[in-house]
């Protein structure tokens, strides 16, 4: 092969390896599955966030020239998924909920992109009580935003398998608090037998009843002193919870996260069962 030959083969073949580069790169670049824009209040906020498939979100704060990205971890990242799966499912054509009363409030724009469609999903925070499915999505993404806007340290929230359940049924709910931070977490217990979690169910007769994980029992004698704990950077608690619903209606569960009311940085997070 002559000189010149050779070197239009080398440079042919550097192309196309340049091409395949290029063409892996743009397979593995992660698609954008969901994005949120906040607005409004009486301070002007204008927010954007934008969430990713392989768990990164980046923040935008357009107001005051912010901007910043984080990654959640896959677990946290499927519950999401799952999340909007459940909203669309529910409501294909999206949502408009119009403000109920009120001058100053938060609008939030949702849009999903799934399989070549965008559906959008429009409320404010005086639309009234949301459907539970964009319920159970929108408080997932508040606490994944305030933490990718630096505004928490821990994520936490809770997770069931049905919004829904039968009278009679036994629910599994499963608590999870997770450090994203590069610091360590640390909180106290005000005995070392109490869990790291404390959760309220409030039935629909007004009844209110505190639930403990699963295992645990509350009425197990326990040394009187405040136990230091900590959730390491990175780290995970989670505790499963199960209770059976016996009557009709819809059901309230407050969560908490320390146990511990003085705690000085607490966490919460609330759930809706509808039972029928």
């Amino acid at each position: 092969m002559s000189r010149l030959k050779l070197k239009v083969f080398l440079g042919a073949l550097a192309v196309l390896a340049a091409a395949t580069i290029i063409i892996i790169a743009l397979q593995r670049k992660p698609g954008k599955i969901m994005e949120l824009t906040v607005s409004g209040g009486f301070w002007t906020r204008h927010e954007k966030y934008e969430y990713y498939s392989n768990g990164s979100i980046i923040f935008n704060d357009l107001a005051r020239n912010k901007s910043g990205s984080s990654l959640i971890p896959i677990s946290t990242n499927d519950e999401l998924l799952r999340r909007m799966k459940t909203l669309l499912e529910a409501y294909p054509g999206g949502l408009k909920l119009e403000p109920g009363s009120g001058a100053d409030y938060f609008i939030y724009n949702l849009t999903i992109y799934s399989n070549g469609r965008t559906v959008t999903y429009y409320w404010t925070d005086v639309s009234g009580e949301l459907p539970r499915e964009l319920s159970y999505l929108a408080s997932l993404l508040h606490e994944l935003n305030s933490f990718a806007s630096g505004y928490s340290k821990i994520v936490f929230y809770l997770k069931t398998d049905r919004l829904i359940a039968n009278k009679g049924e036994t629910l599994k709910i499963l608590a999870i608090a997770f450090n994203p931070s590069q610091e360590d977490f640390p909180y106290a217990s005000p005995t070392p037998c109490s869990p790291d979690f404390k959760i309220h169910l409030q039935a629909p007769g007004g009844e209110r009843i505190e639930l403990y994980p699963v295992g645990h029992d509350p009425e197990k004698p326990c040394i009187q002193v405040i136990q230091n704990r900590v959730l390491k950077a990175g780290g995970t608690i989670e505790a499963e919870y199960a209770y059976t619903f016996n009557k009709e209606g819809t059901y309230v569960l407050e969560a908490f996260f320390p146990y511990a009311e003085w705690s000085e940085t607490r966490y919460t997070y609330m759930l809706m069962v509808l039972v029928q």
